[in-house]
């Protein structure tokens, strides 16, 4: 992504949840709270809250759906398939006693914001590159729980700073569609920070695009036009590898998995239609210390 602007994929998806929060026939998809947050993360530019309008206008939406079906049909309600199913993994951790979460590349996400206020024994961080959580901050005005910290890191060049949240407390990573942007070095020199830490146990959860029998990366029905809006953002994918290696991947980092999910399987727990995209695959995986 580009140093000095918040990343165009965050608002693209805080538009996209717009949208289908909008709409009676997907707003269940959307978790309460959450169509009001990216309204504001939406609102730093005139561009910015054009988007936003039109993702919420009824007759601009259908302009949205013509050029996701063109483009990549279903990704609208992939978003949040991924983000319900990272929830509940998510709220299952705690159920179980994890005491901390920690979001990596949150973006404009807002899964620390609305669930600091109902878990406030729960330690959230969000982590996140300077200027897309500087736009964040700025929209929020201030507004944060107090179990809820922000730390500006650029996670492409910069050490995960695991002295925030190295001790004794379970703690929950997510890594929710950002593992793709990171170079295989970022991606082994994160690792081994999270195999490090001491706590008694750390989960993960993350997501990664697939690696095709041909090399190539990205989702299939594949979309040549999201591979040049990526590049033209400066966002181009990065890393990936092929889902039957990934047992062998975490096993190097002393992690073990406890789920491996499709597309296609987190729109059936979603309770909606059969998902027509492959590419991204979803990961539980977690390192508990004797």
């Amino acid at each position: 992504m580009k140093s000095d602007q918040a990343s165009s994929t965050a608002k693209l998806i805080a538009a996209s949840t717009i949208l289908l929060a909008s709409d009676p026939h997907t707003a269940a998809l959307v978790a309460p709270g959450a169509r009001a947050l990216c309204e504001r993360f939406l609102s730093g530019s005139r561009a910015d809250r054009m988007l936003a309008k039109s993702a919420s206008f009824a007759p601009a939406r259908v302009l949205w759906r013509m050029v996701e079906h063109l483009v990549l049909p279903g990704i609208t309600a992939h978003y949040w398939h991924r983000k319900r199913w990272i929830e509940r993994r998510c709220r299952e951790s705690i159920a179980s006693g994890f005491q901390r979460v920690v979001v990596m590349g949150a973006g404009f996400d807002t899964l620390a914001l609305r669930l600091a206020a109902e878990f406030p024994r729960i330690d959230w961080i969000e982590i996140d590159h300077p200027a897309t959580q500087g736009a964040k901050r700025r929209a929020l005005g201030g507004e944060l729980a107090p179990n809820l910290r922000f730390v500006a890191v650029d996670l492409a060049t910069d050490p995960l700073p695991t002295e925030l949240f190295d001790d004794s407390r379970a703690t929950l990573v997510i890594a929710e569609g950002v593992l793709m942007y990171l170079s295989p070095e970022a991606i082994d020199r994160l690792f081994q920070a999270l195999a490090a830490l001491r706590a008694p146990s750390t989960r993960m959860v993350f997501s990664f695009m697939s690696k095709w029998p041909d090399g190539s990366t990205g989702f299939r029905p594949r979309s040549r036009w999201v591979e040049r809006w990526l590049a033209w953002r400066s966002e181009p994918f990065a890393w990936s590898i092929e889902v039957e290696r990934i047992d062998g991947f975490l096993q190097r980092f002393e992690l073990t998995p406890i789920e491996v999910a499709t597309a296609q399987e987190l729109a059936a727990e979603a309770g909606t239609a059969h998902s027509l995209l492959a590419g991204e695959t979803f990961v539980l995986c977690e390192k508990a210390r004797a």
